[in-house]
């Protein structure tokens, strides 16, 4: 592999070794590849006490709109709209962070039929493909938050990788509305998804 990318390999070895900056300070000296120093770092920045009335206090004292990630269940995009959310988002983090936690995708049409005319929706997770964002949209979500997609162009082309990333999703997007006959967003209805039986 590293002969077949001889830049690649050159550019490895002539730059500083990859690190992450903004943690790195926290594995402790001579442990570099002791990476339970750093995962115990990461876990402890989540705080276990955080109820839904500490939520409602922050949309309160931040005044602005207020925006709520995570949210994996009907319930709790209902308790987002009661404590004065003014948009969720719909997801599971990449489904990195629990075993069999439901799909964003999966949990749109009921999140959509409890709370869609309360607050706007925006599907986080999965988002791989222009595809994906015309379910989303077509299921009735307002935006879609895509992540692994243009880091894997980041890791590929940098800058310039993210942007082609960008220009993909969207060429498959404005190609997929074409095909169904959608001449703008508003046009993206639930009459062009189906489940599968």
């Amino acid at each position: 592999s590293f002969a077949m990318h001889p830049l690649w390999s050159l550019s490895y070895l002539a730059t500083p070794p990859f690190s992450l900056a903004n943690v790195e300070h926290r594995v402790k000296a001579g442990h570099g590849d002791d990476v339970t120093t750093l995962m115990n770092y990461v876990g402890g920045q989540f705080d276990q006490s955080v109820t839904w009335d500490d939520a409602a206090s922050m949309a309160a004292e931040w005044g602005g709109p207020f925006i709520i990630k995570g949210i994996s269940s009907v319930n709790d995009a209902r308790k987002a709209a009661e404590i004065g959310a003014h948009a969720i988002m719909v997801s599971n983090h990449g489904g990195r962070q629990l075993d069999h936690a439901p799909s964003p995708i999966g949990l749109l049409e009921d999140v959509m039929m409890a709370v869609g005319d309360k607050l706007e929706v925006i599907v986080d997770g999965g988002v791989r493909r222009g595809t994906d964002v015309l379910k989303a949209l077509a299921l009735g979500a307002k935006a879609c938050s895509i992540g692994r997609a243009y880091l894997f162009g980041l890791g590929a082309g940098g800058e310039k990788g993210v942007d082609k990333t960008f220009s993909i999703l969207r060429a498959e997007l404005e190609r997929d509305m074409a095909l169904l006959g959608c001449a703008n967003i508003d046009e993206i209805t639930e009459e062009y998804v189906r489940a599968r039986p």
